[in-house]
């Protein structure tokens, strides 16, 4: 019995020094004899207690530690601190955890990403914002090959320069896109070979469209009421999708934005400009 306390002391005396009690020196008192209350004296007066891990549990059962033992480790365990959350440098991926967090399949979300025209060029910060806010990996590869650059303008194609052709700004004018035809307000800047759209509803539905990343656009005219029609620009991108505007005030007849902004998309954009087409 005299050991045994020896043993208790010496443990005693090493967790002070460490300022730790581990794992290791509570299965070597068990081990050699050492009583349950002694034991249970040296965790409570140990400074710390290691965290116990899954394996540290069943290492623990191996060497017939008692589960009271046990049950006190685990109450004078320090916690693992919690990582304190990270906040993404590019905001607009907050968006993108929310649309995540819907209930929208990761599949839906990741198409949404390709189609929204929307260029992203995520730093280690965002990519450890998606992570720790479960964005699954379908959905963060499609953020990373959005900044992949745009298709060339095929061979033979006259584009004119950024330089030869001043900016243009149209609005406000109604867009409709996205699998659900999604629609919101803002305005359409062209200049030289892109097409920029500024969302007034949603700044971070922005999006910007090359040269090489436009198929076809065309001008349309849709019923509206009885007799009438209004006028709207439509806009077939590479990956199959067709992105439409139309005046702000469509409803009350309005076409004054849309008729400049395609006259506008003909001067700059001639080979891509098709006849007028029917709805699909």
């Amino acid at each position: 019995m005299r050991m045994l306390a020896a043993l208790v002391l010496v443990l005693s005396a090493s967790v002070a020094l460490a300022q730790e009690l581990t794992v290791a020196e509570v299965v070597a008192a068990q081990r050699a004899g050492a009583p349950e209350d002694g034991i249970l004296t040296l965790i409570r007066e140990a400074p710390t207690v290691a965290a116990l891990t899954p394996a540290d549990l069943t290492r623990l059962r191996a060497a017939g530690v008692p589960e009271r033992v046990i049950e006190a480790m685990a109450a004078r365990t320090t916690p693992t601190p919690t990582p304190a959350p990270v906040h993404p440098d590019d905001p607009r991926l907050a968006e993108l955890v929310r649309l995540v967090g819907s209930g929208l399949s990761v599949e839906l979300v990741a198409e949404q990403v390709r189609r929204s025209g929307l260029r992203y060029a995520p730093t280690v910060n965002d990519l450890v914002y998606l992570r720790q806010s479960n964005v699954p990996d379908a959905v963060i590869i499609a953020v990373l090959e959005s900044n992949a650059p745009p298709t060339p303008v095929p061979t033979g194609t006259a584009a004119p320069s950024a330089t030869a052709v001043s900016a243009a700004t149209f609005g406000p004018l109604v867009r409709m896109a996205g699998v659900f035809r999604k629609t919101s307000t803002g305005t359409l800047v062209v200049a030289g070979n892109t097409v920029e759209w500024r969302d007034a509803t949603v700044p971070a539905l922005s999006s910007s469209l090359e040269t090489g990343a436009i198929r076809a656009i065309w001008l349309r005219s849709e019923p509206r009421g009885e007799g009438g029609t209004v006028s709207e620009v439509c806009v077939r991108t590479a990956t199959g999708d067709d992105v439409v505007y139309r005046d702000a005030d469509w409803a009350s007849g309005g076409g004054t934005q849309v008729a400049s902004l395609f006259q506008a998309l003909k001067e700059r954009f001639p080979r891509l400009i098709l006849a007028e087409k029917p709805r699909r």
